[in-house]
């Protein structure tokens, strides 16, 4: 039998317009629930608003998964449910078709309030940040294999959501064993190390932006990615033509990673120089001191709590890093540059670049609206979920 819990107020109010979670100060009735319980939300007046998950010890009392009643029996065939859904998204949408990696899970985008799961070929990770999400993540994993097919999945919940409401960070294979894998990325090709990558082990949300920084390289262009990680946006323009590349990419693992993605890619040593430092320390010593056809920054959230501390700390950051990338773009080039913190909003994110550019004086175009993160990051309107901004511009030539 499923219990009921009943939503007073804003919490039956926001559970009625689509919200994926309700907080405990709106629920009442949940005398014996445990974390992972499959619970019916209802109203005042009795109305079944939602079906979802019940949590225990965070300020998250339900994740919903679905409106209305609970057509399922138990937590397992309800999540299966939901997971059957988000899969099929990205086969409609190409995104599992087109690719042989994708985010098939994207938290309450996908009305999985709590969980994160990418897949790299035969590999998926999984990351929960629910006591929920944990109960069942052994059955997750099985559901997943069966909707993809893969056949060894990763838990990696280690983020810093699941840290500030008291979770352990998590490590370990739940099914099979694959540290590494080869995925591929229109003419690219990456190694995916799951185990000590950084998030799930490659940056799936900047792949149209890899992509289209591809179709925009050329014969001739030099290229500087900066917080480069595995080499993604400069791999891309190597393969479309560019003739050198600069490579600036603090974290050592990331760098080794990089260096064996350009062999599998077939790229000479010498068109390329990879330096293993900071961006700070790069700034200090002025280095590199050429100019640039193609520079593409893809930083850290620099802003990673709200309060105007915190963001004084982070427009610093980001302002120090586009200079950085501006002063050393060639005219007629094309800067990338790109912000993954929430607590920057996409207004800002703009002011920002256009200040940075204004006070070097150069004559600039940003190329369309801001970017975002590729498709297969879904979302239903959170804000969280929309992190990622990014924008291309282009530098007239007349600069020198």
């Amino acid at each position: 039998m499923v219990e009921k819990v009943l939503a007073t107020g804003v919490g039956a109010a926001k559970a009625a317009r689509g919200s994926s979670i309700i907080y405990r100060k709106w629920v009442r009735g949940t005398g014996g629930l445990i974390s992972g319980d499959l619970v019916e939300v209802i109203d005042r007046n009795g109305s079944e608003i939602a079906c979802g998950l019940w949590e225990e010890n965070t300020p998250v009392a339900v994740r919903i998964i679905h409106w209305g009643r609970c057509l399922e029996r138990s937590p397992e065939e309800a999540l299966e449910r939901a997971l059957e859904a988000a899969y099929k998204a990205r086969v409609r949408s190409k995104w599992a078709v087109d690719f042989d990696s994708y985010r098939l899970v994207n938290s309450d985008g996908d009305r999985l309030s709590g969980l994160i799961a990418d897949v790299y070929k035969d590999v998926a990770v999984v990351q929960s940040s629910s006591p929920a999400i944990d109960r069942h993540i052994s059955y997750i994993s099985q559901a997943i294999r069966k909707f993809t097919g893969v056949t060894h999945v990763y838990e990696k919940s280690v983020q810093r959501s699941r840290l500030d409401i008291g979770l352990e960070p998590r490590r370990r294979w739940l099914m099979g064993r694959r540290k590494e894998v080869v995925i591929e990325e229109g003419q690219a090709r990456f190694y995916v190390d799951v185990e000590t990558g950084q998030k799930t082990g490659f940056f799936l949300d900047q792949r149209v932006n890899r992509l289209e920084l591809a179709r925009v390289a050329g014969p001739g262009d030099s290229v500087l990615d900066v917080f480069s990680y595995t080499g993604g946006f400069g791999i891309h323009a190597l393969l479309s033509g560019a003739s050198k590349a600069v490579f600036i990419e603090e974290d050592v693992h990331a760098v080794k990673l990089l260096r064996k993605n350009l062999r599998l890619n077939g790229v000479q040593e010498n068109r390329v120089l990879v330096l293993n430092t900071s961006i700070w320390k790069a700034i200090q010593a002025g280095e590199p001191r050429e100019s640039f056809n193609i520079v593409t920054v893809d930083p850290p959230a620099f802003i990673q709590k709200p309060g105007e501390e915190a963001k004084k700390r982070g427009f610093r950051a980001y302002k120090s890093s586009y200079l950085f990338a501006l002063e050393r773009a060639a005219g007629n080039s094309i800067v990338y540059l790109s912000s993954c913190s929430y607590f920057l909003s996409r207004e800002e994110f703009i002011t920002l670049v256009t200040e940075v550019a204004s006070a070097l004086e150069k004559e600039y175009r940003i190329l369309g609206d801001v970017r975002g993160a590729s498709p297969d990051h879904v979302y239903r309107g959170e804000e969280y979920l929309s992190y990622l901004k990014g924008a291309f511009i282009h530098i007239d030539p007349s600069v020198t």
